[in-house]
């Protein structure tokens, strides 16, 4: 334990954040697994789709603003997302031609 006072309150700090982020990083996890669940469902509806990538993509970017997740792995997060879209998109429309 650490006799400074600004040593203890840094000791309190980070347990406050690396709570935050713990319970964000689950958050963001499940949000994913939703979505994935979403794009591979066959029932889903474009626009019911469009708004659920939209929230997917905006909570990503809150947590890089927030410090969560560094750039580069919200841009691998998001466009991993819209892959995955693009490929059912693909096999959608072979099935109808």
């Amino acid at each position: 334990m650490p006799i400074i006072k600004s040593a203890k309150k840094r000791v309190r700090q980070e347990a406050k954040r690396r709570e935050r982020n713990r319970s964000l990083k689950t958050y963001m996890k499940n949000l994913q697994k939703k979505t994935i669940n979403l794009i591979n469902s066959g029932e889903t509806k474009k626009e019911e789709l469009a708004t659920a990538l939209n929230f997917y993509k905006s909570q990503v970017d809150k947590a890089w603003s927030k410090g969560i997740f560094k750039k580069n792995k919200s841009s691998r997060l998001k466009s991993k997302i819209d892959r995955m879209v693009s490929k059912k998109a693909q096999t959608e429309n072979k099935q109808e031609a």
